[in-house]
């Protein structure tokens, strides 16, 4: 046996479908946004990257120049304090210090020390400018004791270049690893800025929601109202405004008011309807009973022939007669007396009646007397029943045989039989 589920209130879809509208292009956002932000992440990786081994690259090449050149000022103070020349001025001798500076490339100065570091002689030319700075190197000359300071030109902006190449190798790693940091903070800034979107849209379809739910409700309200009986029942949205929804109530209002001036009019016509078909009944139950007593007079008024009259046959017909009048004026009576309660039938007064004198009082009516043929059964057949209303119903339905034969185009003949069972 299966349950009906119960359906998801509107107030929950609208809500639902509200957010699914706000957050769907905001997920999908999140999504392509996470993969630009792994795009760019990567490039700029490979950008730091690429960087950061040509920075390395050229600070080695610096360590290796500074190396370099103090190989070479070694190598150059080895070499002139093993010239004889130089131990021989070490001893007191003399020797060519200027020309020895000029032809030493990155020499400036070039001076014999005695032990106790006085000078003995020494050579120098010109600085080179404020970009350039001395380095002395000390080299023993010989077995004298005495030693050779020489004094070298560098670059004086060296230390500070190459110390800028480390800072701004640092500051390549510090980029790569925000760059690397970047798009998933971004990616969580934007997870946030979608939940805070989500929330809002909830907030508002709630709201939203509430507002034409309400409005709903109250109209199914007064249509359960109008169901249950309540047609004065009207719809009062709440709220204002000229919206959908307030025409739908005005509308709901006014076919409420048609259907009230409708249900007035059903009323009046079924009223009307019921007095006519009472009208027609009444008519036809009074027909019945006028009938028999219209032939009866006539019979009588026929009959007397003045003083020539037979007395004893008159007298027999003036009773019959007052009889069949008594009789139908009784049962006039009984007819108006019952319709003053609601326009009922008569009250059945049931006695044992012979059926064939019943049935021989229909052919007192001359409009149904040629129509009519009687088959009564061997033995007569006596029924318990109301007289005048049994005759009433006979009556009914032999005139109905009638009609309806004369309306499929034969004589409309009737034919009552009847039997014992």
């Amino acid at each position: 046996m299966t349950k009906n589920k119960r359906p998801l209130p509107l107030q929950l879809k609208l809500t639902v479908a509200l957010v699914l509208i706000v957050m769907t292009p905001l997920a999908v956002s999140a999504y392509f946004i996470g993969q630009l932000g792994k795009a760019a992440a990567n490039v700029a990786a490979g950008e730091a990257q690429a960087r950061t081994a040509i920075l390395e690259k050229s600070i080695d090449a610096y360590h290796q120049l500074v190396r370099t050149k103090k190989d070479l000022h070694n190598e150059v103070a080895t070499r002139l304090a093993n010239r004889p020349d130089l131990i021989a001025a070490a001893s007191g001798g003399t020797a060519d210090l200027k020309k020895l500076v000029e032809n030493e490339p990155g020499l400036r100065a070039l001076a014999v020390l005695r032990p106790d570091g006085t000078v003995i002689s020494d050579a120098a030319r010109d600085p080179g400018g404020p970009t350039w700075r001395d380095v002395q190197v000390y080299e023993p000359v010989g077995p004298t004791g005495a030693n050779l300071r020489l004094t070298f030109e560098v670059s004086a902006t060296i230390n500070e270049e190459l110390q800028e190449l480390k800072q701004s190798m640092d500051a390549t790693k510090t980029f790569l690893q925000i760059k690397t940091a970047l798009p998933e903070g971004y990616r969580t800034a934007f997870l946030v800025l979608i939940g805070i979107a989500g929330l809002v849209a909830a907030g508002f379809g709630v709201l939203a929601s509430t507002f034409l739910t309400r409005r709903i409700h109250a109209l199914v309200a007064t249509a359960r109202r109008v169901s249950e009986g309540h047609l004065d029942a009207r719809v009062d949205l709440p709220g204002r405004g000229q919206d959908e929804m307030a025409e739908l109530g005005s509308a709901f209002n006014t076919m409420l008011d048609d259907l009230d001036q409708t249900r007035q009019q059903i009323e009046y016509l079924q009223r009307m309807g019921v007095w006519q078909d009472v009208a027609r009944r009444l008519a036809h139950e009074i027909k019945n009973p006028l009938t028999p007593i219209q032939l009866a007079v006539q019979q009588c008024v026929s009959a007397y022939k003045g003083p020539e009259t037979d007395a004893t046959k008159f007298k027999k017909l003036l009773a019959d007669t007052g009889e069949i009048v008594e009789e139908e004026i009784a049962g006039l009576r009984r007819l108006v007396d019952t319709f003053r309660t609601l326009g009922a039938l008569p009250k059945v007064e049931a006695s044992p009646i012979a059926l064939e004198a019943v049935i021989d009082e229909l052919k007192l009516d001359p409009a149904v007397a040629p129509r009519l043929t009687l088959v009564p059964p061997a033995a007569p057949v006596t029924v318990r029943a109301d007289k005048l209303l049994l005759k009433r119903v006979l009556a009914n339905l032999v005139e109905n045989g009638m009609h309806a034969g004369q309306e499929n185009g034969n004589k409309g003949d009737v034919v009552i039989s009847w039997v014992q069972t």
